[in-house]
């Protein structure tokens, strides 16, 4: 039994593509595979020529010819019925495979038993040979794929996994590869990821590697796809199509817990589109009217002095509005514990008194996420006072900063980062969703970081805690960045985060996008 099996449908390919492919897959490094390959009634004649030497030249090349076109599902499931190995390896038939990807697919499932599906680095590659498009993929992050099929090339499956989810389904032609996955991937023992860039997706002209909407079927069928893995997994969610072409998923809570909103303020009136606003007032005052999640609570921690409010503020008289003086000298870390020790709910919401919330629905969004497996932490699209990008998440990459600072918040990003609710190393403090649970296990946030870095420090706990961070931009807020107090960060406080988390600078997370 082989270890790897190729499997490769063909149709009418171009013979300069399919000369390049074939050439690709006799300079594997690792020499333990077969190719099955399904002619799937092709009408031009060097197809049937050129398939037919290079099962002559190689008998590990097996070729299948298809009486009728039967499509893509059709062709591609006849392959993988060919296959004798141990696990499956997808070539598209116009592609190439780099020298070394089998080598090294063998050398990572080596490692880990019990690792089903595999997948890689990939990047484009043009009629004259150049290469283009690298796409650096973050680790395995299941509320990604169900936005967009990142995995893609290159996708290696053990072959009793194929066997135990059934194969290709009709019905998903243009996207049936993202199907696969979806199915692979909820049954999988492990789920791997190797960052090198080891298959070259092949753009011609009309091709959906150069045009989005090239094969609008393909579309459907994602959707489809999509939702079908959702009803699977037990997942209550609104799913659409974007403009771009990923899936835009909106998950909808099981439950309603009360959600505790922390807001650290010192009262401050500054001037926001034009107008003289005290922030904290605007802030509560747009969750008060718009909020359309009902059980919450508000906790307002208050600069106090001699037992007065350094500034006076007025929030009105809900029921749901409390107010907690702090007349300690000023740390941002401490007040956020002390606001999450006078509150009593289930979730805690920290957030900047320069915030201002956009969509109705952001704490049904934020709880609904929190119920995904593992998920401790949820952060939105934070939008300056502009409407470009403040915050899109944090990267650690190469050193820790906000991702997305300054771009209009119309810009999907680098391979859809900014349009995908996706794992990130972390997400600002400055609104974040977290259980009480979670917050309590960790200590809170650390009053050794009085001003800044509060978040990462806080980040940092609960990733090597095994959770995971979210971040969406299905919610949105405005934030008025640093209206409150001076952004410039001191140097002690970099000396202290660097001896603590060191480690974490620069270490591959969820954010590896284009090179």
């Amino acid at each position: 039994m082989p270890r790897f099996s190729i499997v490769t449908p063909t149709f009418n390919t171009p013979a300069a593509a399919l000369k390049s492919c074939i050439s690709s897959v006799l300079k594997q490094q690792f020499q333990d595979w077969e190719w099955c390959i399904v002619d799937d009634a092709s009408t031009e004649p060097h197809v049937y020529r050129m398939l037919s030497k290079a099962a002559r030249r190689d008998k590990r090349i097996r070729i299948s010819h298809r009486s009728q076109n039967g499509g893509i599902v059709a062709a591609s499931q006849d392959a993988v019925d060919m296959a004798l190995g141990e696990f499956v390896v997808l070539l598209d038939h116009d592609d190439l495979l780099h020298s070394e990807a089998l080598l090294a697919v063998d050398q990572r499932l080596k490692t880990d038993p019990t690792i089903d599906y595999l997948y890689t680095d990939e990047d484009k590659i043009d009629n004259n040979g150049n290469h283009y498009d690298v796409f650096k993929k973050p680790s395995f992050d299941p509320l990604r794929l169900a936005g967009q099929n990142y995995c893609c090339h290159l996708s290696v499956f053990r072959s009793t996994l194929l066997d135990h989810i059934g194969g290709f389904r009709a019905g998903f032609e243009g996207s049936q590869d993202y199907d696969l996955i979806l199915r692979a991937t909820e049954k999988a023992r492990t789920v791997a990821h190797i960052p090198r860039v080891l298959y070259h997706w092949r753009a011609i002209p009309g091709s959906a590697a150069t045009q989005l909407d090239a094969k609008p079927y393909a579309l459907d069928a994602a959707l489809r796809a999509v939702r079908a893995h959702l009803e699977r997994t037990g997942s209550a969610s609104e799913v659409a199509q974007l403009p771009n072409g990923y899936v835009a998923v909106k998950p909808k809570a099981s439950t309603q817990p009360k959600v505790s909103i922390v807001i650290p303020t010192r009262g401050d009136t500054k001037r926001v589109w034009g107008t003289y606003t005290c922030l904290v007032e605007n802030a509560v005052a747009g969750i008060i009217r718009h909020t359309t999640y009902s059980n919450f609570e508000v906790v307002v921690v208050h600069d106090y002095k001699d037992g007065q409010p350094v500034f006076p503020i007025q929030l009105g008289d809900d029921s749901r509005i409390t107010v907690v003086p702090y007349q300690a000298p000023f740390n941002f870390s401490d007040k956020c514990n002390v606001g999450v020790k006078h509150s009593t709910g289930d979730v805690i919401v920290l957030l900047n008194d320069d915030i201002q919330i956009i969509n109705g629905d952001w704490l049904d969004v934020f709880v609904a996420m929190l119920e995904y497996p593992g998920v401790g932490m949820v952060g939105p699209m934070l939008l300056l006072e502009d409407g470009r990008i403040q915050s899109a998440g944090h990267t650690n990459i190469p050193t820790p900063h906000n991702l997305g600072t300054g771009l209009s918040s119309n810009n999907p990003g680098s391979f859809g980062m900014f349009a995908l609710t996706r794992r990130v190393s972390g997400v600002t403090a400055a609104c974040a969703a977290i259980p009480r649970s979670i917050y309590e296990e960790l200590g809170g946030f650390s009053i050794d970081f009085p001003a800044c870095f509060n978040d990462l420090d806080f980040c940092y706990k609960l990733t090597e805690s095994g959770r995971h961070i979210v971040w969406t931009p299905l919610v949105r807020l405005y934030h008025f960045e640093s209206l409150t107090r001076d952004p410039t960060v001191q140097p002690h406080e970099m000396q202290m985060l660097e001896r603590r988390w060191k480690r974490m600078f620069g270490k591959e997370d969820y954010t590896r996008q284009s090179a």
